[in-house]
C-alpha cells in the first residue's frame, strides 16, 4: 500500500492552464479561473521610480484561492529579491564585468513572450553598457497541478547564451542563481529550511538534489520546495538559511553563442506545513528521473539576527 501510495503522489493532473499575455506587463497563469502565477515584465523607463521598479522581470506565485501574494515585488528590504527571480552579481565578459542580479546599470528585459500548452517562452535581453544586450535568454516556464500536499508546480528552464565571445557567469550564494523570495510580510521568526542527509549545513554543502522552506504570510503557512536537476552544473552551492526566506541555488559556468549556459529547475508550492521526506525525495526522483532512496532530514530554523549590543 504504501509503494502505491507513493506512485500516485507522483502523478500530475492533465488540468491545462491558461496563459494571459498582457504585453509589456506580465503574463497570469490561471488554473480552474484563479491566477495562481504572474510573470511580471514591463520595463518602464518614464521615471527614475518606475525605472527601479521594473528592471528585472519575476514571477510571482499566489495562494491557490489566487487571493493571496506569497511573493515579494518591489520595494522593501532587499529591493532586488523578487518572486522566483534569476540573477548573476559577477558576469565577466570582454574585459568587464557585469552585475545582474542587482541590476547595476543594466536591465533584464522582455522582448517576446511565446505562449504554449501550460507553459510560456520569455525571450529576455541582459543589457551590457547600453541598452544592446551582451547575454540573450529563452526562459521557459512550464507549470503542473501536482498531487497532494503541493497545489502548483513551476518548472523554469533557462539557457544564457552571449551576443559573441565568452561570459564567465558567476557570483555567489547570496548574490546569484535561481531563487524564491516569499513575501514582504513574511513572519521571520519562523522561517525554517529542510534539507536532505543529517546534519547538513546549507552554508557549506554542494550539489544538493533539493532543499525546503516552510514561511508564514499573512497568517498561512506554506512550504516551497526547489529541486535540483542533475544535468545542473556541478559544485552548485544552496542557499537557504535567511529569516526572510529568499532560497535557491547558486549554480555558475560559461556562455557563449554557440553553447548556452543551460539552467533547470523545479518548484512545488503546498498550503501547510510540509516536513515529509518522502514527498520531497519522490518529487526530485520524478523530476530527475531517478530513484534514490528516501534520505533522512535536517530540519533548521533560519538563521536569526544577532541581538545588538
Amino acid at each position: 500500500m504504501k509503494s502505491l501510495f507513493l506512485l500516485l503522489s507522483l502523478a500530475s493532473s492533465s488540468l491545462a492552464f491558461d496563459i494571459t499575455v498582457a504585453e509589456k506587463d506580465h503574463v497570469a497563469i490561471a488554473n480552474e479561473g484563479k491566477v495562481v502565477a504572474k510573470l511580471m515584465m514591463a520595463n518602464d523607463l518614464s521615471t527614475p521610480e518606475k525605472h527601479h521598479e521594473t528592471y528585472k522581470p519575476y514571477l510571482h506565485v499566489f495562494d491557490a484561492s489566487g487571493a493571496t501574494r506569497i511573493t515579494k515585488g518591489p520595494g522593501f528590504n532587499f529591493t532586488h529579491h523578487r518572486g522566483i527571480f534569476l540573477g548573476f552579481s559577477k558576469i565577466a565578459y570582454n574585459g568587464k564585468s557585469y552585475d545582474r542580479w542587482h541590476m547595476t546599470k543594466g536591465d533584464q528585459v522582455v522582448t517576446k513572450v511565446t505562449p504554449g500548452e501550460n507553459s510560456f517562452t520569455a525571450a529576455i535581453d541582459w543589457q551590457g553598457d547600453t541598452t544592446a544586450p551582451f547575454l540573450t535568454e529563452e526562459r521557459k516556464f512550464t507549470f503542473t497541478t501536482p498531487a497532494k500536499p503541493f497545489y502548483l508546480g513551476i518548472e523554469m528552464n533557462s539557457a544564457i547564451k552571449t551576443v559573441s565571445g565568452e561570459a564567465a557567469i558567476s557570483g555567489d550564494p547570496e548574490h546569484a542563481g535561481a531563487q524564491f523570495r516569499p513575501s514582504e510580510k513574511v513572519d521571520t521568526k519562523t522561517t525554517t529550511y529542510i534539507f536532505p542527509g543529517e546534519k547538513i549545513d546549507a552554508h557549506k554543502a554542494k550539489d544538493l538534489p533539493w532543499a525546503a522552506e516552510v514561511f508564514t504570510v499573512e497568517g498561512k503557512t506554506f512550504t516551497v520546495v526547489i529541486l535540483n536537476h542533475p544535468d545542473n552544473p556541478k559544485d552548485t552551492a544552496t542557499s537557504a538559511y535567511r529569516d526572510y526566506g529568499r532560497f535557491g541555488m547558486f549554480p555558475k559556468g560559461t556562455a557563449t553563442a554557440e553553447s548556452p549556459f543551460k539552467l533547470r529547475y523545479q518548484w512545488l508550492v503546498a498550503e501547510g506545513d510540509v516536513r515529509d521526506a518522502a514527498v520531497f525525495q519522490n518529487a526530485w526522483n520524478n523530476f530527475a528521473g531517478r530513484s534514490e532512496p528516501v534520505p533522512a532530514l535536517t530540519i533548521k530554523l533560519s538563521d536569526q539576527p544577532k541581538p545588538k549590543k
